[in-house]
């Protein structure tokens, strides 16, 4: 019989300077799935877990799963097995329900992890790592998701990672309208906080390890090659990290330069590559020497690092004035609705205990119909056994020997009808089950 299982760590369990060690790059989990140990699995990598499932004929030993993901994040087990959670069968189900529906995330109900999930699911299905259980375990698990999304108001009243992170924004800034604010990184969370970030301040700022993707954005604000980043980061009041890479993109060093320089008042002749670099570069030159301007050595600064890997080295946070915010540090902020999300978490608790049982019936019964195949194929083979011991004991023709094969298939093929599948409908499947292995047994 197949069995589900699944190991991982997430935000609740380990903080952010552990997870990060556990990022699996798109490259290595591509490979892994290609070259699958288990018959079926998949891997779901985000800023808040790393986890894998497996669905597997043979029973998995306790540890296996850990030791496995260790391997691929060149991580040792001994040192890293604590923080590792780990559960198999009808647990796996509910896990991963309640993760897909954004009811393990720190912003409870939260949009992202959908995605997150039908990407992780896309890749593993297209690269045939994942079979008939997980195919119906992530698809059952998305379409839940999306009654709850759709027949409850709890996403509504939610608050996803960016949306925290413009709270922590606001908190720190009374007023962002004459404050300028810099996103590094633009993919699926960078153009969610640009979406925010708009909503307070025109002063923005934005770069992309591709300099197009950036440009993309122009008409809202302006682009900086990613090169350049550091002549933006002295200057900008609120820097906001959303890349993803292995190792941080802004160093504690490099960062107190750029502080510096604007301290000094010295003008950083990356400016001037900015006015040659394209024709929108004009613009930038303004818009820094405005916010060079605005500043001055005193102005408070704050960074919001949304990496995982973290975007920055975490140090940054000691130089004078600037504060450090890490994803870990966001779950410290109260959320809002508290009480009006209570009441839409327990309609969305009863949605997600509804396609629980659904899955859980489904894959009892898959089982259930795999184990009559088996029977029924038995069955059919005793009959063409017996016919062919009474064939050889009868002077017949060959039309009436077809005849009398085609009698006992028949017979065989009513037997299976009659006790098998009937059996499968009026009973639950557990009885089902020992029913036929108790069949089976008398039958070997």
């Amino acid at each position: 019989m197949r069995k589900i299982y699944m190991a991982g760590m997430s935000h609740k369990v380990a903080e952010i300077a552990i997870r990060e060690k556990f990022y699996i790059p798109m490259d290595v989990k591509t490979e892994a799935l290609r070259n699958s140990p288990f018959d079926e699995l998949l891997i779901l990598a985000t800023c808040n877990r790393t986890e894998v499932y497996v669905a597997s004929d043979r029973p998995l030993e306790e540890g296996v799963l850990v030791r496995y993901v260790c391997g691929l994040a060149h991580q040792k087990y001994e040192d890293f097995a604590q923080f590792f959670y780990s559960s198999e069968g009808d647990a796996v189900v509910h896990h991963v329900m309640n993760v897909c529906a954004g009811l393990d995330s720190v912003a409870v109900g939260e949009d992202q992890i959908l995605h997150q999930i039908g990407r992780a699911y896309e890749t593993a299905h297209q690269l045939n790592a994942t079979g008939n259980s997980l195919n119906k375990l992530f698809q059952s698990a998305i379409h839940t998701t999306k009654r709850i999304k759709t027949e409850t108001n709890l996403s509504k009243l939610s608050c996803n990672i960016p949306f925290l992170a413009m709270k922590q924004v606001q908190k720190t800034f009374d007023d962002l309208e004459n404050r300028s604010v810099y996103i590094v990184g633009l993919g699926e969370m960078g153009s969610l906080m640009l979406k925010y970030v708009q909503e307070n301040t025109t002063r923005i700022f934005a770069s992309s390890r591709t300099f197009a993707n950036a440009e993309k954005f122009a008409d809202v604000l302006t682009p900086v090659p990613f090169e350049d980043r550091y002549s933006v980061m002295g200057k900008a009041d609120v820097m906001i990290l959303c890349s993803a890479c292995q190792e941080p993109i802004v160093t504690k060093d490099e960062y107190a330069k750029a502080l510096l320089k604007v301290s000094e008042g010295t003008q950083d002749s990356t400016v001037h590559h900015l006015d040659s670099t394209a024709h929108h570069q004009d613009s930038t030159a303004y818009h820094l020497d405005r916010t060079a301007h605005h500043l001055d050595s005193t102005a408070p600064r704050l960074v919001i690092d949304l990496g995982s890997p973290r975007n920055a080295e975490a140090s940054i946070g000691e130089l004078p004035g600037v504060q450090y915010v890490c994803v870990d540090d966001l779950k410290k902020i109260v959320s809002e609705n508290r009480r009006l999300r209570m009441i839409e978490l327990e309609a969305a608790q009863k949605i997600l205990q509804e396609g629980i049982e659904d899955f859980l019936q489904w894959y009892r019964m898959d089982e259930v119909a795999k184990l009559i195949n088996v029977q029924a194929e038995k069955m059919l083979q005793m009959a063409d056994e017996e016919s062919g011991k009474l064939l050889r004991s009868l002077n017949v023709t060959e039309e009436d020997a077809a005849r009398i094969r085609m009698m006992y298939e028949r017979f065989a093929k009513k037997m299976a009808s009659e006790f098998l599948y009937k059996v499968k409908d009026k009973n639950p499947a557990e009885d089902v089950q020992k029913y036929l292995e108790c069949l089976a047994k008398a039958s070997s």
